[in-house]
């Protein structure tokens, strides 16, 4: 398969898009790293994946606001596998929502701590981590459609999400010469519990969302998986820096 014998750690993986990623890559051949700041869910997401691909993966729980902690996932990888030649950085949150001149100083530290910041620490340590391997490596991080098109009543967590796609354009030009590779991968509306729980609450929502791609529905956490682990495997040997929406042609839309 595309990532037979390669080892692959998924940050965010408890759920959601990170469940969707942490299975496809499974699916592919790799060993699988499922981290997440809930521990429960990223065992039950390790003994999915166990059920159906033995012996593929296993969870780690990290807060990564934390910078000992994301050196801890690292080194729980070497001690594993005696490597990682693949990172998916999925992990993020959002606090607060509203007009921008409602929220509050707290809220949009929160968001960028948890959006923005925590990403970056990974990033240094993982890149750090990396060079130190001097295998072709490669990397990729989940952003946004809102870092593309705006959020309204969501504009920090959209700001956030543009600075991850700078940044990973920024990193891929430091490192190509270390033949590691970064991209991003931006979703648009993906089937994960917080979108149904969104639908729940605002009905009207769904329809409006479906309409706004040109595919007509929103998209499954496999689908985005689907590319990164594309992005992930040797098939993308020649893709670095790059900001590749999932979204069924919504951000042309």
């Amino acid at each position: 398969m595309d990532l037979d014998n390669k080892v692959s750690l998924v940050t965010g993986a408890g759920q959601g898009i990170g469940e969707g990623i942490a299975k496809n890559l499974a699916s592919k051949g790799s060993k699988v790293i499922v981290v997440d700041l809930n521990q429960q869910s990223s065992e039950n997401v390790a003994e999915e994946i166990n059920a159906k691909f033995p012996n593929s993966a296993f969870s780690f729980q990290a807060d990564l606001t934390n910078s000992d902690e994301i050196e801890s996932m690292l080194e729980f990888g070497i001690v594993k596998f005696n490597k990682i030649d693949c990172i998916c950085n999925n992990a993020a949150s959002s606090k607060g929502i509203g007009p921008v001149e409602n929220y509050s100083l707290e809220d949009v530290q929160a968001t960028l701590d948890l959006t923005f910041t925590s990403l970056w620490k990974c990033l240094q340590a993982e890149i750090r981590f990396l060079k130190q391997q001097a295998i072709s490596a490669s990397v990729v991080n989940i952003s946004s459609n809102s870092a593309i098109k705006g959020y309204a009543f969501n504009s920090i967590y959209a700001a956030s999400k543009a600075a991850v796609n700078n940044l990973t354009q920024s990193i891929a030009k430091e490192i190509a010469r270390n033949n590691i590779r970064v991209n991003a991968v931006s979703p648009g509306t993906i089937n994960t519990p917080g979108v149904r729980e969104y639908f729940k609450a605002e009905p009207k929502a769904k329809e409006m969302l479906e309409k706004s791609s040109l595919l007509r529905r929103i998209g499954e956490p496999e689908e985005v998986g689907e590319l990164v682990s594309f992005l992930l495997s040797d098939r993308s040997s020649f893709i670095t820096g790059q900001i590749i929406s999932v979204d069924g042609g919504a951000s042309i839309n």
